[in-house]
């Protein structure tokens, strides 16, 4: 009950015998890229996904303090002897760079600093100490676990690691008034953990890797065993000795103690405060700015007195979104091609997913997709593609020449919730299709993926892959090039290549016949189905087979393919080696000839599928897509006929 809250007096860690497995804590589960970044990325995710359903916009302010004058009172408000002592017990444990670097730049002098994250407007730390299920669980109780659902991306999941990756001492605080409040609960609630390697202290006990900072009455539940959250007044009172009081409203305000970068975990090249703002807002800008827009998310910082507002009002001052967000907001007045910059164009196009298993959904809906022309002068991102959906963070920007363009625009692919225009509801179809690509999200929100997607595959029907790779690749290629082009068709498109093929012969087996044809030309039918640039090599899809009016048998045939660089006025600029080659079909090898690709068929000389993969290249090799495009060609090719007896 929150009455029987009592104030802790250290810090709790559970005590093991020596010969029991030792953890090397949260940190060593290398889940997500360690950058200020996606720092920034997760925080503001998991703030975002709490948003309460009201009309009022989830605010953050992040702040960020140095610890001088108030260090003692701080250090005797968290039980800092007793913190330490784990933590410089645990460095001793710890691989790599991390904790013992920390704790020798705390002991040569340096400046203890910590982040406080305060949000508002969203549903508070949700749960009681003992559930699976809700924020406490997935944020406190076990980091690392997820309460994902639905038409989000996950409260916490995953992503809430990179909390106490930003920690040098591996240590957070909670801080939380909770929207909706179970019996005996009473905001604020007040919790701490710690997250370190197994470690000995110097009294030679050993100490599991999990530490709590709570209230010493849950030690005598025994269904916990352990401190339990402190509430009301004794987490009100600590919460101010602390730095870490909040508004008497919904949400939670989360403190990083020994806040650092975590790029830098050897503490050699830590960023200034003007610079932890300069990330934190450029990040917030470049991958929120959908949320922001329209009025649902406002961002403030504080880092030692340097104050910025990313909010509707300040958003398009960002030259890196600004173009984004008016081709967002235009697609209702849009043409549907593209003329000079700054016009834009939109289109809606179909969009087939999969029924979940457990119950019939929607498997089909549509897509919004627009493009800026860019002026001159605009020079950030451009060529590039936002892809979001309803959560209103922008999971990828995706690089127009990977799909092989190199005109200068700004493109938007707004995708279920975040399809409808204006004042529009989305419909059922729209919340199916945000439901499925929030489930096809990684753990760092950043790609939509299917294949390694167990939790995709274990709740949409067969094919829910081959749906999230078709919309970035395929159809947002086909779509996006009608935006760009129209509808004239392109000599040497990646989509549908020229078919500029003349097998040199055709000839017969070589069998035992009473009559066979004569050596002559023939044409061969294929088609492209798929192109894009993966890990930076060209790849192209397709079938092609033998298409032949004289009559007799097919007995074998083959092709030589081969890619080539295009400028823009459709001359070629040099050949792309091919370096591998899948084919697919009965009696079909494939195989690299001097950086062409071969396909031979006999026995059953049907339809052949390929696929077939470029040579690597730099980031900057101009074969990747800025030259204009890539090329899939036939340049040899030959099929044998055997004449059926009459």
């Amino acid at each position: 009950m929150p009455s029987d809250s009592i104030r802790p007096e250290d810090w709790w860690f559970k005590k093991q015998p020596p010969g029991q497995s030792h953890s090397p804590g949260l940190l060593q589960k290398k889940t997500l890229d360690r950058s200020l970044e996606t720092f920034v990325r997760e925080v503001l995710q998991n703030i975002n996904d709490a948003g309460l359903d009201n009309d009022e916009p989830v605010e953050v302010t992040f702040r960020l303090h140095e610890l001088e004058e108030t260090r003692k009172s701080f250090e005797d408000a968290i039980c800092w002897n007793s913190l330490i002592e784990h933590v410089r017990a645990a460095a001793e444990e710890q691989d790599g760079p991390g904790l013992q670097d920390y704790v020798d730049y705390l002991d040569d002098g340096g400046t203890l600093r910590v982040l406080v994250a305060e949000e508002k407007n969203t549903s508070g730390i949700q749960g009681d100490e003992v559930s699976t299920d809700g924020d406490y669980a997935a944020l406190v109780r076990d980091p690392g676990s997820s309460n994902k659902s639905g038409d989000t991306g996950g409260r916490h999941g995953l992503g809430s690691s990179v909390l106490w990756v930003a920690s040098g001492l591996q240590t957070v605080l909670f801080d939380s008034y909770l929207n909706e409040e179970l019996p005996e609960q009473e905001s604020p609630r007040l919790v701490g953990r710690s997250f370190v390697p197994t470690h000995q202290t110097p009294d030679g006990q050993w100490y599991d890797n999990e530490g709590w900072f709570g209230s010493p009455t849950g030690l005598e539940d025994p269904d916990l065993e352990r401190p339990e959250s402190m509430w009301a007044d004794v987490a009100e009172e600590l919460a101010e000795e602390l730095s870490l009081s909040r508004p008497n409203e919904a949400g939670t305000s989360t403190m990083i103690v020994g806040f650092r970068d975590p790029s830098d975990p050897s503490m050699e090249d830590q960023p200034s405060p003007s610079d932890v703002a300069d990330t934190f807002e450029r990040t917030a800008a470049d991958y929120f700015w959908p949320a922001i827009s329209r009025g649902d998310l406002k961002v403030h910082l504080n880092m030692e007195g340097d104050e910025r507002h990313i909010t509707g009002e300040t958003i398009r001052d960002h030259d890196s979104v600004a173009p984004f967000i008016e081709c967002y907001e235009s697609r209702a007045d849009a043409s549907k091609s593209l003329g000079g910059p700054g016009d834009v164009a939109s289109r809606e196009f179909e969009y087939e997913i999969r029924s979940r298993k457990d119950e019939e959904t929607p498997s089909e809906g549509s897509v919004s997709l627009a493009a800026r022309r860019a002026y001159p002068y605009e020079e950030d991102r451009v060529g590039e593609i936002a892809l979001f959906r309803g959560s209103g963070m922008v999971v990828q920007y995706k690089p127009g020449h990977h799909l092989g363009f190199s005109e200068k625009f700004h493109g938007v692919l707004a995708c279920g919730n975040a399809r409808p225009v204006g004042d529009d509801e989305p419909t059922d179809e729209d919340s199916a299709i945000d439901k499925f690509l929030a489930m096809a999200e990684p753990p760092a929100h950043d790609d939509w993926v299917g294949e390694k997607n167990d939790e995709l595959k274990g709740t949409y029907e067969s094919g829910c892959v081959k749906c999230v790779k078709r919309l970035k690749k395929e159809l947002l290629r086909t779509h996006l090039s009608k935006l760009l082009y129209g509808t004239r068709e392109r000599s040497g498109e990646s989509i549908r290549p020229d078919r500029d093929i003349v097998p040199k012969t055709k000839r017969s087996r070589g069998r035992e016949t009473e009559t066979s044809t004569p050596t002559v030309a023939t044409p061969f039918d294929w088609e492209v189905t798929a192109s894009n640039v993966d890990g930076n090599r060209w790849a192209f899809e397709g079938w092609v087979e033998p298409d032949v009016d004289e009559q007799g048998e097919v007995v074998e045939w083959s092709v030589t393919v081969e890619m080539a660089a295009m400028f823009e006025d459709n001359r070629e600029a040099s050949k792309i080696p091919v370096e591998e080659i899948d084919v697919g079909g009965t009696s079909s090898d494939g195989r690299v000839e001097d950086g062409r690709g071969v396909i031979e068929v006999e026995e059953n000389p049907e339809k052949a599928t390929f696929e077939i993969r470029s040579e690597a290249f730099s980031d900057s090799d101009p074969r990747l897509g800025d030259v204009g495009e890539t090329k899939f060609k036939i340049v040899d090719g030959s099929i044998g006929i055997e004449e059926v007896s009459s």
